[in-house]
């Protein structure tokens, strides 16, 4: 096998392997706040490297890069305009930590979305898609901030595998276990 071949095959093994994780919604955390955009890059380059030394005529090179550049531009700026935060509880109990993924958008109101992920030595999450938390606040003379709505700061591990938060909206509960029903809420009285 040529070393063109060997590249090849590895790019193709860890796009199949990121797009497998994609769809079964476990992510590479470190990967997260930039959308993707350096395993993009790296297909790219990649491609272009090898296209360009290969015997293809070099009009459908440059054809894939003037294609391939604006997708790429594209995207990134759909990751920098969706300004995603994110943040990591470390566990007490266990090595097992939760990473919070937190935005928000006003628009007459602020609606606050939080997505949780679960995760082992701090690099390998699982999306826990029924634990997501949205709270809208119609309150705009407050000046609280993402962080402040979830309360974090104020989190407390009532067991090794749920989080409890004292949110804008009561308390609620995040379970990390798949076997633990999704989020309780008690409501503020």
């Amino acid at each position: 096998m040529t070393k063109e071949k060997w590249i090849l095959a590895v790019l193709g093994i860890m796009d199949f392997i990121l797009v497998v994780m994609h769809y079964t919604d476990y992510v590479l955390l470190f990967f997260k706040p930039t959308g993707y955009i350096i395993p993009l890059v790296l297909n790219i380059i990649v491609l272009s490297v090898i296209a360009f030394k290969s015997k293809l005529s070099k009009v459908w090179t440059f054809a894939t890069l003037f294609v391939g550049i604006p997708i790429l531009l594209f995207h990134g700026f759909i990751v920098l305009w969706l300004d995603n935060n994110y943040t990591e509880i470390v566990n007490p109990h266990s090595q097992q930590s939760l990473v919070i993924e937190y935005r928000h958008a006003t628009l007459g109101e602020t609606t606050y979305v939080y997505d949780f992920f679960k995760t082992k030595y701090g690099f390998l999450g699982k999306r826990l898609d029924d634990q997501s938390i949205s709270i809208i606040v119609w309150d705009h003379s407050s000046s609280i901030d993402p962080e402040g709505i979830l309360g974090l700061g104020k989190e407390e591990w009532i067991t090794t595998n749920t989080v409890r938060f004292s949110t804008w909206e009561g308390m609620k509960n995040v379970s990390l276990s798949s076997a633990q029903p999704s989020f309780e809420m008690e409501e503020k009285r």
